[in-house]
């Protein structure tokens, strides 16, 4: 047999040498990953370590100052949309609770009045007001994120309470309709579960969630002074570089460090104008919107129990001291929110007009209390129920009056509406202009240390 040529003989050495090169490399990795620090420090003490390492420093520093600003903007931006799409909504909603039960209370006990003068056109807006106020509850539940709050244990006891208010009212009108004098009793007790139970609890959840509205709406208009610190910071820390990069490159300016610090103090100039601008209008504008609202919302709930009340005397035969004294803190109280609120609302005629039937009705109660308490009662009636326009009558005065209220408060919320709109649109317009002059700013900073580095290669 032949012998193999030497070359072919020693191939398996070859093929050793190729199984033993993995060992070899690994044995090489470890060893460079050994002395990768060393290399590393020994680039660092270099002058072009030292420049690539503050180079990334301010990169970082930028980018940390504009990540700050964005996302404290950004989640400003949705606790915005949070406050529109829910808490505001949520205050609405309980506003109409208390509204449309102070209203169908008001509407039962008159109905009842003008039922017995065979009038039945008040039947149908008192259902309209149930059914409001039942709409109202439940968009008030669907809004209550929180199941053990005491928001949405408020909005549970009106939905259990409120069948029995309707039993008892329904009983009161059947019994009217057979001239059952016992009608009056059932109607006194529906308006004092009304008054007693429903309208306190609907108040309580219209001042919880107005409370929670008027917070968060002052919180939203605080300055973002962490996030603004830290562009400052940036700023601060770009120009102390530019001062040691001109000590060390002897060259005075460095135009992508130059194009940097430009564009962060736009950022620092933009953010922090927009975060004081918002903070100083918005919280001026925050008081002549939340605090007029209130008032306006409490003054129609308060005209409403007036009116039940008068028309509760009237039922029951019954006008005594209290009751009047009762019925004229009412209406001062009333005069005052109207006087408290006519500088800070869009229209000033709706206050005065508003004013002017409070008193033209406060005059024709004087004359429904004179009349009563001279045993004309059909007299007092006619004063309070008169659905003429006679200056003398409480019913078109209060009509007049609780539809200026009521244009008022719309008024005042599309108000509230508009600047936490504007608050969102800042909040974006801060997000987008930040994060885009910092990213502009981070790279101005790589583009502008290139040109030292390559002059050490």
């Amino acid at each position: 047999m032949p012998s193999l040529p030497a070359l072919d003989a020693d191939r398996w050495m070859d093929r050793d040498a190729v199984r033993s090169r993995p060992s070899r490399s690994l044995l090489g990795v470890a060893v460079a990953a050994r002395h990768a620090p060393k290399r590393l420090y020994r680039f660092v003490v270099t002058p072009p370590g030292v420049m690539t390492l503050v180079s990334m420093m301010c990169v970082l520093a930028i980018l940390a100052a504009g990540g700050a600003m964005v996302s404290t903007s950004s989640s400003q931006q949705d606790e915005v949309n949070t406050l529109i799409t829910r808490n505001e909504p949520l205050a609405d909603a309980a506003q109409e609770i208390f509204n449309n039960l102070s209203v169908a209370d008001s509407i039962a006990t008159t109905g009842f009045l003008k039922q017995s003068q065979g009038n039945n056109d008040s039947e149908a807006e008192y259902t309209r007001a149930i059914r409001d106020a039942s709409f109202a509850v439940l968009r008030a539940s669907h809004g209550i994120s929180e199941v053990d709050s005491r928001e949405m244990e408020i909005a549970l006891h009106i939905q259990q309470e409120l069948p029995k208010y309707i039993t008892l009212i329904a009983q009161a009108q059947t019994n009217d309709r057979m001239r059952n004098p016992i009608g009056a009793s059932y109607l006194t007790e529906a308006s004092a579960l009304m008054q007693g139970t429903l309208l306190p609890h609907a108040q309580e959840l219209h001042l919880i969630t107005s409370r929670q509205v008027a917070d968060k709406q002052a919180t939203l208009m605080r300055p973002l002074w962490f996030p603004i610190s830290g562009l400052l910071a940036a700023v601060i820390i770009l120009f102390i570089v530019q001062i040691w990069l001109s000590a060390e490159t002897h060259r005075r300016f460095n135009l992508g460090f130059l194009l940097a610090t430009a564009l962060m103090v736009c950022a620092l100039l933009w953010a922090s104008g927009n975060s004081l601008s918002l903070w100083a209008n918005g919280a001026q504008k925050v008081e002549s919107t939340v605090q007029p609202l209130q008032e306006l919302t409490q003054a129609r709930i308060t005209s409403q129990q007036a009116r039940t009340d008068e028309a509760l005397g009237l039922v029951q035969r019954d006008y005594d001291m209290r009751r009047q004294e009762t019925f004229s803190l009412r209406m001062t109280q009333i005069s005052q929110a109207l006087e408290n609120s006519r500088d800070v609302v869009e229209s000033p005629a709706r206050v005065d007009n508003a004013r002017e039937a409070l008193r033209l009705w406060d005059s024709a109660h004087a004359g429904m209390l004179y009349q009563m308490n001279n045993g004309h009662y059909n007299e007092a009636l006619k004063i309070s129920f008169e659905t003429s326009s006679d200056p003398k009558s409480s019913g078109p005065n209060y009509a007049i009056l609780d539809s200026e209220l009521q244009a008022l408060i719309s008024d005042q919320r599309e108000d509230l509406r508009d600047l936490l709109n504007d608050a969102r649109r800042s909040a974006n317009r801060v997000t987008n202009i930040v994060a885009l002059l910092t990213l502009l700013a981070a790279i101005s900073v790589l583009f502008g240390m290139r040109p030292r580095l390559q002059e050490y290669v």
